[in-house]
C-alpha cells in the first residue's frame, strides 16, 4: 500500500521544474520533502495530485496508475492535500469550510438531497457528526461559527488540514502546514500528524521548518533545482555537506 513516484519530470516550456524524481510513501509512514524555494517541492505535490501533467515518469497509488486520472478521481484513490497558500471563501464559516471536504465522498444525488430523502438525510447527519469530531480533534470547535476571514493565518492552516481529513484519506500531502503557526499550534499539528500515521495514513510533508521535520519524519528527500540532491533519515541528511550548503547556506556552516 504505497504512493510510488518513479522518474517524474515536469517541464513548463523550457523550464525543468522536476527532473527524474522518485519517492515512495507507505501507509502509516511520515516522510518529508525539503529544499530551497523553487526546488520543485510543490510541483511534486501537483504531479501526484494531477494538477500538472508530468513530461515523463509515472505515479501510482496502491499499484493503480494515475497518469490519465483527473484530480477529482485521484481523491477517490485516497489522496488529500493542503496548499502552500490556503484556498477558502473568506465568507464561509469554519464549520462550512470543513463540511466542504466531504463533497468528494458525497454519495446522494441532487434529487435525493433536494427532497431530503432518508439516504441523503442520513449521509448529511453522518457528515455533520464527523465534522464535529474533526473540529474537536484539531481544537477548532470553539471557532466553528467564525468566518474564515476572522481567523489568524495559523488557524486557517489548521482548518485546511481539517478539511483534508474529511474524506478519510489514505495518504495526506501537507504543503508547508506549519507556516504561520504559533508554538502551541505547531505542537498540536505534530501530535495530529503522528496520530494519523498510527491510524495508517501515509503523510508526505513539505516544510521549511527543519526542526519540525526532524521531529516528525522518518526519511527526507532533499530537492535542489528540481532534482534529487540527497535522501535519508533527518539525522544523516542534516550532517551532509551538500544539504548544509544547499538548504542552510552560510547559516548552516
Amino acid at each position: 500500500m504505497t504512493i510510488e513516484v518513479s522518474g517524474v519530470t515536469v517541464r513548463f516550456g523550457g523550464v525543468v521544474a522536476l527532473k527524474d524524481v522518485s519517492i515512495t510513501l507507505e501507509r502509516g509512514r511520515i516522510q518529508g520533502v525539503i529544499g530551497p524555494n523553487g526546488s520543485g517541492k510543490s510541483t511534486l505535490f501537483n504531479a501526484i495530485t494531477g494538477m500538472v501533467k508530468p513530461t515523463a515518469g509515472t505515479v501510482t497509488v496502491d499499484q493503480v496508475p494515475l497518469d490519465a486520472m483527473p484530480p477529482h478521481r485521484r481523491i477517490g484513490q485516497g489522496l488529500a492535500r493542503t496548499f502552500q497558500t490556503p484556498r477558502f471563501d473568506p465568507h464561509i464559516t469554519v464549520h462550512e469550510a470543513v463540511m466542504c471536504g466531504f463533497y468528494p465522498v458525497h454519495r446522494a444525488n441532487m434529487l435525493t438531497s433536494m427532497f431530503r430523502f432518508p439516504k441523503a438525510a442520513n449521509e448529511e447527519t453522518a457528515f455533520r457528526a464527523r465534522c464535529d469530531e474533526i473540529l474537536h480533534e484539531m481544537r477548532l470547535h470553539e471557532y466553528r461559527g467564525l468566518r474564515m476571514s476572522e481567523l489568524p493565518m495559523g488557524r486557517v492552516r489548521l482548518v485546511e488540514v481539517a478539511r483534508a481529513l474529511a474524506n478519510d484519506p489514505k495518504y495526506l500531502l501537507l504543503d508547508e502546514p506549519a507556516a504561520g503557526l504559533a508554538q502551541d499550534e505547531q505542537q498540536m499539528l505534530t501530535s495530529e500528524v503522528r496520530r494519523l500515521a498510527r491510524k495508517g495514513v501515509g503523510v508526505l510533508l513539505v516544510e521549511h521548518n527543519f526542526k519540525l521535520v526532524r521531529e516528525l519524519v522518518e526519511r527526507v528527500l532533499v530537492l535542489k533545482e528540481g532534482a534529487r540532491l540527497i535522501e535519508g533519515t533527518p539525522d544523516v541528511v542534516s550532517r551532509d555537506p551538500a544539504f548544509i550548503e544547499a538548504y542552510l547556506g552560510s547559516a548552516g556552516k
